[in-house]
């Protein structure tokens, strides 16, 4: 069965943290491809940057990873007209290669909240969480437990390794600033931020 890894997120810029993460995932998952998921527009998020630069900037950091072959970007969300909610979007990578195990990637907070968004239930029904580790691992596998208490249908799995520690609010008040961004990002996707002169405005 073909492994599939799906990292979601507003994107606003991709910077190297997450690319950090899908690499990780890759290898420590076995996974045959890691799908890179910009958010169309995410209920809980406003006034981001608009679809077509988010996503051009997440294929432009596949590019140039050292996986890039294993790295595709979906344009599932690209429909900014309405909301969008991961149960819906996971069911849509199920229906379209039903023979696939996904894998939801994820930072260790979402384990405090996935509990709250819209049909957590059906997010598990369809995939694995692939929850990362860093500091305090034995509070990440317990918030796992906990969740597992009221979701028994929710499967965990965990990626261990280091992650830049990069926001994309850093990357867009750097740019504000003046400063450099390409210790933070690509170089592509550096260059791609400059030539739209993105997030000089808020």
């Amino acid at each position: 069965m073909k492994r599939t890894g799906i990292l979601g997120g507003t994107f606003d810029p991709i910077h190297k943290g997450h690319m950090a993460m899908a690499e990780l995932a890759l290898v420590q998952l076995n996974l045959d491809e890691l799908v890179l998921l910009p958010a169309g527009n995410p209920y809980f998020k406003k006034g981001i940057s608009p679809y077509e630069d988010r996503y051009m900037m997440c294929c432009l950091a596949a590019a140039q990873s050292v996986h890039r072959d294993s790295i595709s970007v979906s344009r599932l969300e690209s429909d900014e007209s309405k909301p969008t909610y991961t149960y819906e979007t996971l069911a849509r990578l199920k229906e379209r290669d039903p023979d696939s195990e996904l894998y939801f990637i994820c930072g260790a907070d979402v384990l405090q909240s996935i509990h709250s968004w819209r049909r957590p239930e059906d997010i598990f029904a369809q995939a694995k969480l692939a929850v990362f580790e860093r500091d305090g691992a034995e509070s990440v596998r317990q918030s796992a437990e906990t969740l597992k208490e009221s979701f028994p249908q929710a499967e965990c799995v965990f990626i261990c390794g280091e992650v830049p520690d990069i926001s994309s609010t850093m990357v867009r008040e750097t740019v504000r600033s003046g400063g450099v961004i390409t210790k933070l990002v690509s170089t592509a996707v550096a260059e791609y931020v400059y030539e739209k002169e993105l997030y000089l405005r808020d």
